[in-house]
């Protein structure tokens, strides 16, 4: 298994979801997202259309680490452990602009 880190996503315009990738031939087997220790605002995962207002389309929601304590984080994971999961359909969703998720994924 590999383990690929696309670091930092962050979003430009809060309420503008931004996708993991447009690139619709990348699959994982596993996606990690993590708040990011400092940041203030709450962010979102969930899928390309989510629309954070309603939480339409939001996997979930990931509260700010202003302190520096614990981060808190969400897995995405196959059932069957192969690459079966498009991450041009997952996307990142932030309240306050300029802030995001680290994101990493696996592939088998």
């Amino acid at each position: 298994m590999n383990i690929y880190s696309k670091g930092r996503v962050n979003v430009t315009t809060p309420g503008t979801p931004v996708p993991l990738t447009t690139d619709p031939t990348i699959r994982a087997c596993k996606l990690f997202f993590q708040v990011i220790p400092g940041l203030t605002g709450k962010t979102y995962v969930g899928l390309t259309n989510m629309t954070k207002g309603t939480l339409a389309g939001v996997a979930r929601v990931l509260w700010p680490n202003a302190s520096g304590g614990f981060s808190e984080t969400f897995q995405v994971e196959s059932q069957d452990g192969s690459n079966s999961i498009f991450l041009s359909e997952y996307a990142v969703d932030a309240d306050v602009a300029g802030e995001g998720l680290l994101v990493t994924y696996w592939q088998d």
